[in-house]
């Protein structure tokens, strides 16, 4: 009896952590799917486009070594 009763509890706690999980993947799709959001945004803005500009132009500086670097 105590088996039969132990198989029925792992097959219902079972589906019941299949259903957290779909609900965590969601919930997870959604965070990535906002933080895309925002880092899309940012990137549009002007002084991220100017930052990273001025990064690549001063590495290219250090490895061609040109004056000013």
């Amino acid at each position: 009896m105590k088996v039969l009763l132990a198989k029925v509890m792992s097959r219902v706690m079972g589906h019941r952590e299949a259903g957290m999980a779909t609900a965590e993947y969601a919930v997870g799709t959604v965070a990535a799917i906002s933080l895309g959001g925002v880092l899309v945004s940012i990137i549009q803005q002007p002084f991220f486009r100017d930052t990273v500009f001025g990064v690549m132009s001063w590495i290219l500086g250090l490895i061609t070594g040109a004056p000013g670097a």
